[in-house]
């Protein structure tokens, strides 16, 4: 068991020298001893933060990604992070160098640099605790609260990437008694190289689009109820028209899980007047959408229509947290 900082050398051998800069905006980062980073910007900068506390293997992954994808889908592009890392007492220091070495793997991979941070090891937590501050750049802020009555919501790839790739790892056993086969539970696992949306947003951005917002937490329906609330507008959305894969739905049905309301990063919200020809350009890029329902003026109220029956949606608690 240990508590506080970890020693200089070995923050300086597991965390800063993992880092490596990439983007000129950043004039001073990670450093023993360095109070600060410093970065600069011609364009207006995008700040998001989010921390990760669901997820147990590729959580260094998730920080840097989903945190990412806010700045994208913001219509920025993401450069620079600053990531904390709270260990429990009861953690090494192999730990906090594993999920070190995710975070810059999914950094690279996005062209991200994590300039700076904290790590240490506390009592106040019982199982790793990230929390990652983006830093992006854009030309245009493109809002959730974007949304205009008549637009038709686009959805791209599918429900539930995020959710179903943490229960394929954290409940695999369980999985494996309900049926679930290797090959299927591989799938599942590899829907962690689905969850940047950056290539998305970077398209329906230069489309020109009137709003955009991540599916994270609370899944679809908690995504359309925050854009329609967001937007003061009603939502209508199709059950039967929203992309769910195999796997996810066998998942899903194993552990009791609506696949609507299970955190879906990977996935994006987009409201526009040109659906047919953003599904196009998404497409041409090699992602998948579809229109799964639209946005209204009928005093935000929001509803899922599924088998012909009218369900009201409001925000609610993750699926994935109900899971025993």
């Amino acid at each position: 068991m240990r508590v506080g900082k970890l020693t200089s050398e070995e923050l300086t051998q597991l965390v800063i020298s993992k880092t490596s800069l990439k983007n000129r905006e950043v004039l001073m980062s990670a450093g023993l001893a360095e109070d600060c980073s410093a970065v600069k910007s011609d364009e207006v900068l995008l700040l998001t933060t989010d921390p990760i506390t669901a997820a147990g293997a590729n959580s260094g992954r998730l920080a840097i990604t989903v945190s990412a994808n806010d700045v994208a889908v913001s219509g920025g592009v993401p450069f620079a992070c600053l990531l904390t890392i709270i260990a429990p007492s009861n953690s090494s220091v192999s730990e906090i160098a594993q999920v070190m070495t995710e975070a810059q793997a999914e950094a690279e991979a996005l062209h991200i640099d994590i300039i700076g941070g904290h790590t240490e090891f506390s009592e106040a937590v019982n199982k790793m605790v990230l929390s990652c501050v983006m830093l992006g750049k854009c030309k245009k802020i493109i809002k959730t609260s974007g949304a205009l009555s008549g637009d038709s919501i686009v959805m791209t790839k599918s429900a539930g990437l995020e959710g179903t790739a943490i229960m394929a790892a954290d409940f695999r056993e369980k999985l494996v008694k309900c049926g679930l086969t290797d090959a299927e539970l591989s799938e599942a696992e590899n829907y962690i190289n689905q969850i940047s949306v950056i290539k998305e947003a970077s398209v329906a951005a230069k489309f020109g689009v009137h709003g955009m917002h991540d599916i994270t937490e609370g899944g679809v329906y908690g995504a359309v109820s925050e854009m329609a609330e967001a937007s003061a507008l009603g939502a209508t959305v199709y059950a039967d028209k929203i992309p769910v894969t195999r796997v996810t739905e066998k998942i899903c049905t194993a552990l009791a899980v609506n696949p609507m309301r299970l955190i879906s990063s990977g996935s994006v919200l987009i409201t526009t007047d040109k659906p047919d020809a953003l599904i196009a350009a998404l497409e041409k890029a090699g992602v998948k959408a579809a229109v799964i329902g639209e946005m209204h003026g009928d005093n935000n109220e929001v509803f899922a229509i599924a088998g012909g029956t009218a369900e009201k949606l409001t925000v609610t608690a993750d699926e994935l947290l109900s899971i025993k």
